[in-house]
């Protein structure tokens, strides 16, 4: 019985929680660059872009399942997944500053800040096996009590926090009647997105609780999708 029960949260988890992601955040990108040529545009294009990517290697570390290529699949697809949705900070900055010639320097400059920070992932999750993924745990990755709160922590402090700054600035930059519904949009969306990475986080540490993995089996890819959508829906089309 559990062995059944671990193989259809597995299949759940490969064929809609990760390849599905794949199609409509690759769908996204490639309607992003065939209609606008902007840093903004290239930012979220960019964004769909890495989220494909990541669920495609966490695909491959399902699919490579008991060999030695399946757990640096894996980290790297969790190193992407948080570097990934802290590029939301950096895309609601070029928002604010859609008007203006932002300094190519500080665009790069944000961007490598986050690629470093991200790196958390390797460090802590192969180094002080933060991250386990082997035979030992049935090829199912369990995180320790030590990455879980550290994940949790810099989420907050480089996610959370800057994402509800901006938010606001960006309120209060385009106070336009048109684009108010559209603003409301994207920060709801972009926040939905960041409650699938808490979930996530908490999906690998909880991995003894099967209500809760059963819940988010069937609860976070709509809302991701959902999330995904209303993204594209609001500052992806149109942009000037």
């Amino acid at each position: 019985m559990l062995l059944q029960v671990a193989l259809t949260q597995r299949i759940i988890l490969v064929f809609i929680a990760q390849l599905w992601p794949i199609i409509y955040s690759s769908y996204f990108a490639y309607k992003l660059l065939n209609r606008g040529k902007n840093r903004a545009t290239y930012t979220l294009s960019g964004v769909f872009i890495l989220l494909a990517l990541t669920f495609f290697l966490a695909t491959l570390s399902v699919l490579l399942s008991y060999t030695p290529f399946a757990y640096g699949f894996y980290i790297t697809s969790i190193y992407l997944f948080f570097f990934t949705h802290s590029l939301f900070v950096i895309f609601t900055w070029v928002l604010i500053r859609l008007g203006e010639k932002i300094p190519i320097w500080k665009f790069h400059l944000g961007i490598t800040f986050y690629g470093i920070i991200s790196t958390y992932v390797f460090w802590i999750g192969f180094y002080l096996n933060g991250i386990r993924l082997d035979s030992s745990t049935g090829w199912t990755p369990i995180y320790s009590w030590f990455f879980f709160i550290i994940s949790w922590a810099f989420l907050f402090i480089f996610v959370i926090i800057p994402q509800i700054l901006l938010s606001f600035k960006l309120l209060k930059v385009f106070e336009g009647i048109i684009l108010k519904r559209r603003i409301n949009l994207f920060i709801v969306s972009v926040f939905l997105e960041l409650i699938v990475v808490f979930s996530l986080f908490l999906y690998n540490f909880l991995v003894e609780n099967e209500m809760y993995r059963t819940i988010y089996s069937f609860t976070i890819p709509a809302i991701s999708t959902i999330a995904a959508f209303l993204i594209y829906k609001s500052f992806g089309k149109e942009l000037e």
